[in-house]
């Protein structure tokens, strides 16, 4: 099991859990379709590795690497 901050571009995973997140970010997350058992990819990262470019559900999305990193997928 990986987070969504240490999986490689552009290859599809599928979210399997979270941790380590609040539960008012968690809603957030799943009101944006972050949902488990959705696939994902990420398209790209930012130079400081503070922002993650995600493809779910059709279309993109920019979240915070702290918060990618309570996504967890295999």
């Amino acid at each position: 099991m990986l987070s969504l901050t240490q999986v490689k571009l552009n290859k599809k995973f599928c979210i399997c859990g979270y941790q380590n997140l609040t539960d008012k970010i968690l809603r957030r997350i799943c009101d944006l379709g972050l949902t488990e058992g959705q696939s994902v990819r990420v398209k790209a990262k930012s130079l400081l590795k503070k922002a993650l470019l995600i493809e779910v559900r059709g279309y993109e999305l920019t979240i915070k690497a702290d918060i990618a990193s309570g996504i967890i997928v295999k």
